[in-house]
């Protein structure tokens, strides 16, 4: 067996110094545009493969590059095309088309230099640039069009993509094209001696920046080894196109090449990387050896990517080694790229008790109170989810307008822990990157979706303090969204993006679908709950199918029709495991009683009461039917009537 190819090494964070100001955005002076700029990407495919969906599964860098950046200030377009040379972008008409589109104020950067060997003007492939960076020309007719052409060297090219990009008050890049999976004495065939050289001088030459694409990656498949990077970032076949893990290497090496640029325009929109490491000490007046001394409320900036957010009285205090504090809840962000982290938490205060509970982002229950007397500690630890909207491919997530505002926390680029309870004290916090992790998604509608304001309440939000510390649970329900609803806004397709073998896929529809007026609604859902099945199981995941839970009235009657039963009859014909949250929903609303008002914050929502009852339950369906996830369950006390 290969050895499995790791995530980045970790960085660690060193900060000297805490600024008070936030990352300058894109502005408007001097020409440039207002709101986000452009990055607009060209070259071959190993940038872009085929429609850039990963097709046959191959994927260039720039399918999965947004992600390293901050959408609100940078958008990326992939406009690279397959099978193009630094030539053939341009005679193509590909480069007219790009550049039309461009602003002052965007980026283009350029990688080329794949497909610029080969026949000049023969062949059913005539793609040949003169080799180097001079102003030489050949002059020749070219066989399969029979149009006369002069062609230049692969440096003019580029050269000629800087001064047009410069003209439109753009910034280029240039890049050294990615090395193929070709080594030689167990170490990397590199582009040092012709391409990777050609297109430095040509970016010099020309005033542009230059990015030794080439190098770093080299660098980095040299660290892996010949062995693993064959088995796991190419297909058996192909020695030049990545797979989609070999893709994000790649990627990842490009968004260090991009913050390397002291000038670059990008830097302040890059996300942190992938292995960084956060540590904070509250309150201290000398911070542990690799941690960052917080010593004042300063409010949440994208620089540093750090801070308390607005809305309560937080105290520092240097007694005891430091804490914050405060009278009531307080929430502290912290800027992360997408995906798993591990957070490790102290809570206590110097003087007085305190019973402190941790939520993420939209009122997602963590840990229950933790309860500390005056000078006591406890230490904590949770995995955490974070996501933005970008897919690979240049979609995004269709959010709903309410999930750019009241609910913007969900989607944005940092972790947000609110510390909550009797007088809330945290003394430590760490964030550090869980990469492997394995991650518990899941799909469904209000009843499952994480909550912004009280008291309403879902079981999706009360589940993850159910789960230990070696699993993350990640929700992409929506309220008002119904199964064929959250394909097309592409929540589907973000779930199955990020979804690596081992993790799981829990949903749950009806509650939304049953409403549909359309003869065929039922058969629709069915096929699409399939679909969902299949693809999940494609990718190396477990799918795990939910029935809704009855609504108030459904004592009385069943208020869902035919959609329960049809997850069961899906779940029975493709062997899933089956939670059957709609019976047993129905037998803890007969326990309640009359006690069933407590549960209901209307007619179908739920008051955090309810939804811990629910969160139990399902819980207690993973242990039945889900044996794999139920390994993650922790021992924490689930709510019963």
């Amino acid at each position: 067996m290969p050895p499995h190819v790791p995530r980045p090494a970790a960085y660690r964070l060193v900060l000297l110094a805490v600024a008070a100001t936030a990352a300058s955005g894109v502005t408007a002076a001097e020409g440039e545009q207002a709101g986000p700029r452009t990055l607009f990407l060209i070259g071959d495919s190993t940038v872009k493969n085929g429609s850039g969906r990963g097709d046959g599964g191959l994927w260039g860098w720039g399918q999965v590059l947004q992600p390293h950046f901050d959408r609100e200030q940078v958008i990326v377009e992939n406009r690279a095309l397959g099978g193009r040379s630094s030539r053939t972008y341009l005679t193509e008409g590909l480069w007219e088309r790009t550049l039309e589109k461009i602003k002052p104020g965007d980026v283009v950067l350029m990688q080329f230099g794949h497909n610029d060997g080969g026949q000049m003007f023969a062949s059913n492939r005539p793609r040949a640039s003169i080799r180097g960076n001079g102003d030489e020309t050949q002059d020749g007719v070219v066989e399969q069009t029979g149009k006369a052409e002069t062609v230049h060297s692969y440096g003019w090219y580029l050269r000629k993509y800087i001064a047009d990009a410069q003209a439109k008050g753009a910034t280029p890049v240039v890049l050294s094209p990615v090395p193929r999976d070709r080594w030689k004495d167990g170490k990397l065939v590199r582009a040092d001696g012709d391409y990777g050289r050609w297109a430095r001088e040509a970016a010099e030459q020309a005033g542009a920046a230059f990015v030794d694409l080439n190098a770093l990656v080299a660098d980095r498949y040299d660290e892996l080894g010949q062995e693993a990077v064959h088995a796991e970032l190419f297909t058996p076949t192909d020695h030049t196109h990545t797979n989609r893990r070999g893709a994000e290497v790649n990627a990842e090496c490009v968004a260090a090449g991009v913050r390397s640029l002291s000038d670059s325009p990008l830097r302040a929109a890059l996300l942190p990387p992938p292995g960084q490491e956060y540590r904070f000490d509250f309150g201290a007046e000398q911070a542990t050896d690799g941690f960052v001394a917080i010593t004042n409320a300063q409010p949440y900036a994208a620089d540093p990517g750090f801070g308390f957010e607005p809305g309560a009285d937080v105290t520092l205090s240097g007694a005891d080694g430091g804490q914050a504090a405060s009278e009531e809840p307080f929430a502290f962000s912290v800027r992360l790229p997408e995906g798993n982290h591990l957070v490790r938490v102290t809570l206590g205060a110097a003087e007085g008790g305190s019973a402190t509970r941790v939520e993420a982002e939209l009122r997602r229950r963590l840990i229950d109170d933790v309860v500390t007397q005056g000078g006591d500690t406890a230490t904590r630890e949770f995995l955490v989810n974070t996501r933005t909207p970008a897919l690979p491919h240049g979609r995004w997530v269709r959010l709903k307008e309410r999930e750019k505002t009241s609910e913007v926390a969900a989607w944005d680029h940092k972790l947000t822990l609110r510390f909550a309870g009797e007088r809330p004290s945290v003394k430590r916090l760490e964030v550090l990157p869980a990469a492997d992790a394995p991650t518990l998604f899941l799909l469904g509608d209000s009843t499952v979706a994480d909550q912004y304001k009280e008291p309403w309440a879902s079981w999706g939000q009360k589940l993850p303090r159910l789960f230990d510390s070696t699993l993350a649970v990640a929700n992409h329900a929506e309220s008002g969204e119904t199964l064929g609803g959250a394909w097309g806004a592409g929540r589907c397709d973000k779930v199955l993006h990020l979804l690596r073998p081992g993790d799981f896929v829990m949903a749950q529809f009806g509650h939304n679908d049953m409403k549909s007026k359309r003869p065929d609604a039922l058969e629709r859902y069915r096929r699409d709950l399939v679909k969902l099945v299949q693809a999940v199981r494609e990718r190396g995941g477990q799918p795990i199918l939910v029935t809704s839970m009855e609504r108030k009235a459904g004592l009385d009657k069943d208020t869902l029709g035919e959609y329960p039963q049809t997850v069961r009859d899906v779940a029975a014909e493709m062997n899933a495991p089956l939670i059957d949250l709609h019976a047993t929903s129905k037998q803890l609303y007969q326990d309640l009683d009359d006690r069933l008002d407590s549960a209901f914050q209307d007619g179908t929502h739920h008051t955090n009461f309810g939804a811990e009852l629910l969160a139990a339950l399902v819980a207690d369906g993973v242990r039945q039917s889900a044996p794999d996830l139920a390994a993650h369950l922790s021992d924490a006390p689930p709510v019963r009537p």
